[in-house]
């Protein structure tokens, strides 16, 4: 009876074991997954095939300029979104689109300017089936819980030569724990590319638009 009672005392105790080490590797488990949702956004998986279609991309020098100040408890960060949003969408939109060039422009009311038939660079802009003016929406970040969360919208507003318009804006969001491998900049930048994997899920969406 006392060896049943032994036999039963041990079992009991490596079951303890077995759901302590599960729980364990769970945890382990979330960590690694966490640290693979860092891993930068991609966009090959658009554009198949590509829309038949010229972009001019006008990049306003407030756009490409763009930066946020996030404060945390350790202090202020500066992000410079404007650059990554640039090379970002460069690389996207020429995944996206048959054929795109990017020029930039020393204001968002200059794009506009560019639009109207009495400008003198319209004629240039006339050769390209759509003119592509990005812009920030709203950039959100805080630092609470252990962690760092970013928001980004993006909103790009696509002007075709007979007047009419195609706006499709674009969110993504981010979360690191504030221990982790990874750094505030990187989920800052991720959150970015997420939100212009957005734009290109709504263009791919309108394809029909864009053609016709």
């Amino acid at each position: 009876m006392k060896s049943m009672k032994i036999v039963v005392v041990l079992f009991m105790f490596f079951t303890l074991g077995c759901s302590t080490m599960t729980g364990s590797e769970h945890r382990i488990s979330h960590e690694g997954a966490h640290e693979y949702d860092l891993t930068p956004v991609d966009y090959s998986q658009y554009g198949r095939p590509p829309i038949p279609v010229k972009i001019l991309l006008l990049v306003p020098a407030e756009f490409e300029r763009f930066d946020h100040i996030g404060n945390y408890e350790r202090g202020s960060t500066r992000y410079l979104l404007g650059p990554d949003a640039e090379l970002e969408m460069r690389e996207a939109f020429g995944i996206e689109f048959a054929k795109v060039d990017v020029w930039p422009v020393r204001s968002e009311a200059r794009a506009i300017e560019m639009l109207s038939p009495y400008d003198p660079e319209n004629a240039q802009v006339q050769a390209y089936d759509y003119v592509a003016i990005p812009k920030f929406l709203r950039v959100d970040s805080s630092g609470r819980r252990e962690k760092y969360e970013f928001e980004i919208d993006l909103q790009v507003e696509f002007n075709a030569k007979n007047g009419s318009s195609i706006t499709i804006k674009g969110h993504g969001e981010s979360m690191i724990g504030k221990y982790a491998l990874s750094t505030p900049e990187k989920g800052a930048n991720l959150s970015l590319q997420y939100a212009i994997s957005a734009l290109l899920d709504g263009i791919e969406k309108n394809r029909n638009l864009f053609v016709r």
